[in-house]
């Protein structure tokens, strides 16, 4: 499986000005076992127009053969890091605290940006995705505006934040 690239950033070489006004694309690595769930982001982001590259793992096994296969290629060329991980917590198969485990234990990816983003609002889930090292715990807007609005909240937050190198 091979990381997807980023898309270039095609400022260079244009006035200051038109670079302020362009948005910086994010690579983000969604895991989750559910194709609605999945096309419901996606078109989210497009309605907010934010400027998302997507990798997509439909299984907590998916998830782990992607980074694993980020850390070997890093070992001989740079690897296209996401910039955000997006997990859900309930797949068959396995779930995302073993994704979000597996990241915070690989000194590679310990640094990678998790938000848990999933429909169960226990508590104790809550808990454990905080203890597992999530950046963020969020709950899947019942209201698709409301999930537009979330997703445009999370892309200017992370388009603005400043991020470790990873090696």
């Amino acid at each position: 499986m091979q990381p997807m690239e980023r898309v270039g950033n095609e400022s260079e070489g244009k006035p200051s000005s038109a670079r302020k006004a362009e948005r910086p694309t994010l690579l983000v690595f969604h895991v989750n076992d559910s194709t609605d769930d999945q096309v419901l982001f996606q078109t989210a982001c497009k309605m907010a127009k934010v400027p998302f590259v997507w990798h997509v793992a439909d299984s907590s096994k998916k998830a782990l053969s992607y980074l694993e296969t980020l850390v070997k290629i890093n070992r001989e060329h740079p690897a296209a890091w996401p910039d955000l991980v997006v997990l859900d917590l309930h797949m068959p198969g396995g779930n995302g605290f073993e994704v979000l485990q597996y990241i915070r234990s690989t000194p590679q990816l310990r640094r990678l940006p998790v938000i848990i983003f999933t429909g169960y609002p226990d508590p104790a889930f809550v808990r454990k995705a905080y203890e597992l090292g999530a950046n963020s715990f969020l709950l899947k807007p019942l209201e698709f505006q409301n999930t537009v609005n979330l997703v445009s909240s999370l892309y200017t937050t992370m388009s603005f934040m400043q991020r470790p190198t990873l090696h």
